[in-house]
């Protein structure tokens, strides 16, 4: 059924009204706010007769077991005469019967009469149509196949055996004579300051020499400076502290201390007189330690003697 089949659309305004109201004079609907006053009726026709009397006599709804009102009984309003009434029938369309706003329309009560043309209604019965159809096709033996049904199902709770299995042994339990509580060492000032240290040796070194492709464990950290005549030496052995700026750098494992002493006089671009002799002195305190300052064998490799994060002095052979 369409959606103004219960009402009709005012003639002066774009209100559907449910109740329509025809105006007497021009035999239009309008609602109840522009019956009696719109153009022209209200300009040139002036109503001479009193609108009728309400007809109150009370109709129930035909509809089975509905005990509402008919919506005619309600709103039913007459004139004089039958053939010019104010109010029209609420009726429905179909069948003719009285019935209340809930049960008018056709598909709220068994009309006996064929449904009004309702293309949305159509266009669903053809798409329903043509489904069928398209299953039938698709599937010849579809509809003779009988419903599948899943048997009736129920949880199953199965209990564990326990006749016949041995039952776990229990562990021995633990003496507290073989337990021994972990013992956590704590770092000291002094290691911690020496971590510190090898962190920033590590962060900011850079290659002695040749090699940047080496692994990471296969590399030496040290820090390095010049003092051919030892009073920077001497200096450190009494406070701890080198006078003056280090360098950082790192060298591969097997790169001998001799090479070493080469590269340190070429950066570092150290005047090397004709039999002139060089020594690398490193120097190392250990965390809470003293000082320690030892002579470094230059044919042994960097793996084998320096120590990581150490300072290595390049010395004049005579000040050893």
């Amino acid at each position: 059924m369409s959606l103004l089949a219960p009402g009709a659309k005012c003639a002066a305004c774009p209100l559907v009204d449910f109740l329509p109201l025809e105006c007497s004079s021009c035999c239009l609907l309008f609602c109840s706010s522009h019956v009696h006053a719109h153009d022209p009726c209200s300009s040139s026709v002036t109503p001479s007769k009193k609108p009728g009397k309400l007809e109150r006599g009370v109709s129930m709804c035909e509809h089975k077991g509905c005990r509402n009102e008919s919506i005619q009984s309600i709103a039913g309003v007459t004139g004089e005469d039958d053939g010019k009434r104010i109010a029209r029938g609420v009726n429905c369309l179909g069948c003719g019967g009285v019935f209340c706003a809930t049960h008018r329309a056709q598909t709220s009560h068994s009309c006996s009469s064929p449904l009004i043309h309702n293309a949305r209604h159509d266009a669903f019965l053809d798409r329903r149509t043509k489904a069928q159809e398209l299953i039938s096709k698709q599937f010849p033996g579809h509809r003779d196949l009988p419903e599948r049904r899943l048997p009736q199902q129920r949880d199953v709770v199965k209990m564990p055996k326990l006749e016949g299995r041995s039952q776990p042994e229990p562990l021995p339990a633990k003496s507290d004579s073989l337990e021994e509580p972990r013992k956590t060492k704590t770092k000291t000032k002094a290691e911690k300051l020496w971590d510190i240290h090898l962190r920033k040796v590590k962060s900011t070194a850079t290659s002695l020499g040749h090699g940047s492709e080496i692994p990471l464990e296969e590399k030496k950290f040290f820090e390095w400076d010049v003092d051919l005549d030892g009073e920077k030496v001497k200096r450190w052995q009494g406070t701890g502290k080198w006078d003056g700026k280090l360098r950082r750098a790192w060298v591969g494992n097997d790169t001998p201390v001799g090479k070493m002493a080469d590269l340190i006089i070429a950066q570092a671009k150290v005047p090397r007189p004709v039999g002139q002799r060089f020594s690398i002195l490193q120097l190392y305190q250990k965390p809470d330690g003293p000082p320690t300052c030892l002579s470094l064998t230059l044919s042994h490799t960097a793996g084998q003697t320096i120590t990581e994060g150490a300072s290595l002095i390049l010395v004049k052979d005579d000040q050893v």
